[in-house]
């Protein structure tokens, strides 16, 4: 069973702006308790507690107004932004992210309007599970 490839935040699709090849990148990170580390032989050990997804995004052109609305998205709250995606462990999935920064390029100053260009960001997971 093929999964779609989406890319939504807060509900608002982002997927066409998405770029090929390098636009999505995908990491699992462990969360290790205070107790990790090498013991006395050199073994190590991990003690993972939980892990936490790391998405990074580069999105564009896209008009303005699209722009502003992503940079809406990103803000967020305290408790994070509902991002819907394909994971590489659990299929189509939505999670709670927070994002740490954007960056973005006036790439066109056209006669229908302004054109935004190589948008990055990153994006962290709050929490493991899914919403």
């Amino acid at each position: 069973m093929a999964v779609q490839g989406t890319f939504q935040i807060n509900g608002h699709d982002y997927t066409q702006y998405v770029k090929q090849k390098t636009g999505f990148g995908w990491a699992r990170e462990n969360t290790s308790d205070s107790d990790a580390g090498r013991d006395e032989d050199d073994t190590m050990h991990t003690n993972v507690r939980s892990h936490q997804r790391k998405l990074t995004l580069k999105l564009g052109p896209m008009p303005f107004d699209v722009a502003m609305q992503l940079e809406k998205d990103l803000e967020g709250g305290d408790d994070g932004v509902r991002v819907t995606y394909a994971d590489l462990k659990d299929g189509l999935c939505t999670r709670l992210f927070y994002n740490t920064s954007i960056t973005a390029a006036q790439e066109q100053f056209r006669e229908d309007g302004i054109v935004i260009d190589d948008i990055n960001f990153t994006l962290i997971s709050v929490k493991e599970a899914t919403v």
